[in-house]
């Protein structure tokens, strides 16, 4: 009786992979509104990236202001004769707010402050259709451990697993490409592509001569403008290194700089 119960798991685990495929790219319940302004290169670099995208765009937006830089073994540091302009991003703006020692840019990243700035820009683009909702992506998530169960329980009980192992490994692929999948919609993809080949000639923007396409090059196209573009920073502060494990001096809830002015698109 067990057997008869659970045969057909496995092909049921990839109708179930199916349907929580469909209910990933289905529009959410509300129609999705436009922006009401031009993405700006954090908006970008979120939608590349996720959020260390969006953390590692508003660091360079302050490197590029003059406001940051280099520190010593793979930190960053505020500098303090310069403030960010008027009109950058929230999440930049974040950054500099907590940085009154110098940090690893990926502990930065995780500062309670900065990660409500993304956060906040995140909504926007999920209002917007671009980008699946956190929660109901982490809903979707729970509901593939099923699936993860099925090929061994039906191999266990010599169900039809046994038989069809390639059915079996199918439903887990399938699984794995749902857990890992971008926040990305498939509005948001055709809008990042489309960026992409419009804005195609700002992989050659130089810090010196064209710092605004230097900063949507880098939400563009993420490491590899990093590399190319901005060697020296992206080496010197760690920008695309884990931190290191020994305890290191980090940003803290309220930095010694606390900035002020709107926050509004930085050019791109």
């Amino acid at each position: 009786m067990v057997r008869v119960g659970l045969t057909g798991g496995v092909p049921a685990g990839v109708a179930w992979c199916l349907v929580l495929l469909a209910l990933l790219l289905r529009p959410g319940g509300r129609r999705a509104r436009p922006l009401g302004r031009v993405l700006s290169p954090v908006d970008v670099g979120l939608l590349r990236g996720g959020a260390r995208g969006a953390a590692q765009t508003g660091l360079v937006e302050l490197y590029l202001a003059g406001a940051v830089e280099a520190g010593f073994r793979q930190t960053v540091r505020g500098v303090e004769t310069r403030l960010p302009p008027p009109g950058c991003s929230a999440v930049a703006r974040a950054q500099y707010g907590v940085l009154y020692r110098r940090t690893h840019p990926r502990r930065l990243q995780n500062e309670e402050r900065v990660r409500r700035a993304i956060g906040e820009t995140s909504r926007g683009l999920e209002r917007a259709g671009l980008l699946v909702s956190a929660k109901r992506r982490w809903a979707l998530r729970a509901l593939l451990f099923p699936v993860f169960a099925a090929a061994p329980v039906e191999a266990a009980v010599g169900g039809p697993a046994a038989v069809w192992p390639w059915l079996a490994l199918l439903a887990d692929v399938a699984a794995v490409a749902l857990w890992a999948r971008s926040r990305r919609t498939p509005r948001g993809a055709v809008l990042l592509a489309r960026l992409r080949q419009d804005h195609a000639g700002v992989r050659r923007a130089t810090e010196r001569d064209a710092p605004g396409a230097l900063l949507l090059s880098v939400a563009l196209f993420g490491a590899p403008a990093l590399r190319t573009r901005l060697p020296r920073f992206t080496e010197e502060s760690g920008l695309l290194t884990r931190p290191p494990r020994e305890p290191m001096e980090r940003g803290g809830g309220g930095g010694w700089h606390e900035t002020s002015g709107g926050c509004g698109g930085c050019g791109g």
